[in-house]
């Protein structure tokens, strides 16, 4: 059972949090990441994430943009995620006496997942001091009672709350860079089913605090035209934290233990061209270091070793294109689209994340209310593709399960981000 529960823990990682500490019910990127850290960003599919967000977001994708920002400035998005999921049962078993059970319904809750980010400048505007609140990674889900998957997983409560103060510098006119410090505090509670004899519940409670960094270059070779650079480096949790079985009969236990939880390091490249005075075409590519969540070797606190549990993620890439148009100087509009890559491979995946390869379809629009206040609105369709899950918990055989299940899913994102200039 401690094994069981300290790998539901790695497979689900953190969930989305911000200042408010409202948990996010999917992981709206490939893998358990979350990108919508930026609502005027999201209207483009992120395709301009490093070169072209003038609002304080950009201290998230690419805190050298902060330069480009048109004096001292807050910024508070709010995303609401629609998610849908569906599994459909291909052949799982459970232990002998137990009934395999329905499809579990869909998974997730509509919630919405709030950032909040500040920047200043001194030195007449070349040095910027900023803080974001956000949260870069996340998943959470809840299947229905007696479903066939449970004993892979039955409920996941995660959160996550990330501060970044974060600093930039225009060294040229044409060259600015930045950085910043990533402190992660990641909280969870998953549960599973799990059969000693009976069928009961394992439970894991745990938290962590961990530190990052990230680092973002802006460059303008020549008038309207950008690059830009970012880099977040990985982050490493140590989840600690109480694990339970109640209810399975022989192996009912309360002890203690931990895991390591290594997320990826992701990095972008963008560019970014003005057509004329009305449009700006925009691309980008991003690296995710996925395989750096290889494997997962659970520690009991009296020094027992569990055996390790591959998870086998691979690293992967997202492409996003999108566009601006300045209507007026009141109303901007984009649009773009973005496909991401699932880390996931069918030999390891399983129900707490359900994951394929995701294609984003995105609009949104800025409204100047007046010099001081701009409001941002986005929404998104991202279609998740299909997928397998074939994996063996308790062992297999009259014991345990052999979860086996098509996955499908889609994802709806309504977006709010309101901006002010002191």
């Amino acid at each position: 059972m401690f094994k069981k529960a300290l790998t539901t823990t790695a497979l689900c990682a953190i969930t989305a949090a911000s200042a408010l500490i409202i948990s996010a019910d999917k992981a709206d990127a490939a893998g358990f990441y979350i990108q919508e850290q930026s609502v005027s960003a999201l209207g483009a599919a992120f395709s301009g994430s490093t070169t072209s967000i003038d609002d304080a977001s950009t201290i998230y994708f690419n805190p050298a943009g902060m330069t480009r920002l048109d004096g001292p400035q807050g910024n508070l998005g709010v995303n609401l995620l629609i998610p849908e999921g569906e599994l459909t049962d291909t052949g799982t078993t459970t232990p002998i006496g137990t009934a395999v059970g329905d499809d579990g319904g869909n998974p997730y809750d509509p919630t919405p997942v709030p950032n909040a980010y500040i920047a200043y400048p001194w030195m007449n505007g070349k040095l910027w001091t900023g803080l974001g609140v956000s949260a870069p990674f996340g998943l959470a889900n809840e299947y229905d009672d007696g479903y066939f998957g449970r004993y892979d997983s039955t409920e996941t409560e995660l959160l996550t709350v990330d501060v970044a103060p974060t600093v930039a510098f225009q060294a040229m006119p044409w060259l600015s860079l930045g950085g910043g410090v990533n402190i992660q505090y990641a909280d969870a509670e998953l549960k599973n089913a799990a059969f000693a004899g009976t069928e009961g519940e394992a439970t894991l409670k745990g938290d962590d605090i961990s530190v990052g960094y990230n680092l973002g270059v802006l460059v303008t070779p020549m008038q309207g035209t950008d690059i830009g650079f970012s880099y977040r480096s990985a982050i490493s949790h140590e989840l600690d934290g109480d694990i339970m079985a109640e209810g399975t009969g022989l192996l009912d236990f309360d002890t203690t233990g931990s895991a390591d939880l290594d997320l990826p390091d992701i990095w972008t490249l963008g560019v970014a061209q003005d057509v004329n005075d009305k449009w700006r075409i925009m691309g980008q590519v991003t690296r995710f270091g996925w395989s750096n969540f290889q494997e997962i070797a659970p520690v009991r606190d009296d020094g027992v070793a569990v055996d390790p549990v591959v998870q086998n993620y691979q690293n992967t890439w997202a492409f996003a294109i999108g566009a601006e148009y300045e209507y007026s100087p009141e109303w901007t509009f984009r649009a773009g689209y973005q496909f991401d890559e699932t880390p996931t491979t069918d030999e390891f995946r399983t129900t707490r994340t359900p994951d394929g390869d995701r294609n984003w379809f995105t609009a949104g629009t800025t409204y100047t209310w007046n010099e001081n206040f701009t409001v941002d609105f986005a929404a998104a369709y991202i279609d998740v593709g299909e997928e397998e899950i074939s994996v063996v918990r308790n062992g297999g055989g009259v014991t345990g399960s052999n979860v086996n299940a098509d996955t499908d899913g889609q994802v709806g994102i309504l977006s709010l981000g309101l901006n002010y200039k002191f």
